[in-house]
C-alpha cells in the first residue's frame, strides 16, 4: 500500500523541516523496515504508550507565529492517525483506495470554540479559535489530495506556510457567521468584557448552522 510509505515519508518530512531530526531518524528507521520487510509493527509501536513519540512535541521557538505552530501540529496529527489506521488495515491484510480515505479521514467544520461574558452575554471567539474550526476539514484534504497526486510533500509546505487553498475563504466565512452571530473576535482570550466591563469570562462553543451563514451557541 502505497500511501502508508508516502505518509511516513511526509512525517518524516515535517519533522526534518522542524528541526527534529531525532524523531526523523526514528521514521526513517521505520520507514526502512517497511520497505524492507513490509513491517508495521515497527512504526505503530513508536506511538503506543512505551513508544519514542508518546511524549513529542515540536519545539515553539520553530515557529514564526501560534497560528504556524497550531497548523503544524494539526497536520502531524491528521498524519500521525492516517498512519495508524493505514497500518491497522495492512496488519489485517485490507487494502484500502482514495475513496475510502476522502469519506472516513478528516471531519468538517461544525463547531468554534469561544468565550462568553455570564454579566451581560456578549459572545467572543479568537483568532486563533477561528484556525483551530477550519484548519482540520483543510488538512485532511492536504493530505488525501496529496496521496492520491504523490505530492504530499506541496501539500505539507502549503499548510505549514499558511497557503493551503481554500483557507482565506474558509477564514472569511467564519469571521462572516461570526459577525452575523454578533460574536466579537479577538487576537486572544478577552481579559473583561468590552460591553460591560466584566471579567466573568467563561468557555463557550458556537455550533454551525446548516440553514443560515451563523453558529449557535452551545450550553449558554
Amino acid at each position: 500500500m502505497e500511501f502508508y510509505e508516502t505518509t511516513l515519508k511526509g512525517m518524516k518530512k515535517l519533522l526534518s523541516d522542524f528541526n527534529e531530526d531525532k524523531y526523523a531518524e526514528i521514521v526513517e528507521s521505520c520507514l526502512k523496515k517497511w520497505q524492507s520487510d513490509k513491517d508495521v509493527q515497527c512504526m505503530l509501536s513508536e506511538f503506543s504508550d512505551t513508544g519514542r513519540f508518546r511524549t513529542f512535541k515540536f519545539k515553539p521557538e520553530d515557529f514564526s507565529s501560534a497560528e504556524q505552530a497550531l497548523w503544524t501540529n494539526q497536520l502531524f496529527g491528521g498524519l500521525v492517525a492516517m498512519m495508524i489506521r493505514l497500518g491497522g488495515l495492512l496488519l489485517e491484510g485490507k487494502s484500502v483506495g482514495i475513496d475510502f480515505i476522502r469519506s472516513n479521514f478528516g471531519h468538517s467544520a461544525e463547531v468554534l470554540t469561544g468565550f462568553k461574558c455570564t454579566s451581560c452575554g456578549r459572545f467572543y471567539t479568537s483568532s486563533l479559535d477561528i484556525e483551530k474550526y477550519i484548519s482540520v476539514p483543510i488538512i485532511a484534504k492536504g493530505i488525501a489530495d496529496g496521496l492520491e497526486k504523490e505530492s504530499l510533500d506541496d501539500e505539507i509546505d502549503k499548510i505549514t506556510s499558511l497557503s493551503s487553498a481554500g483557507a482565506e475563504k474558509e477564514r472569511g466565512k467564519a469571521k462572516l457567521r461570526c459577525m452575523n452571530t454578533n460574536i466579537t473576535v479577538s487576537d486572544g482570550r478577552p481579559i473583561f468584557c468590552t460591553s460591560c466591563g466584566s471579567k466573568k469570562i467563561e468557555p463557550c462553543r458556537f455550533l454551525k448552522s446548516v440553514k443560515e451563514l451563523v453558529y449557535v451557541p452551545l450550553n449558554s
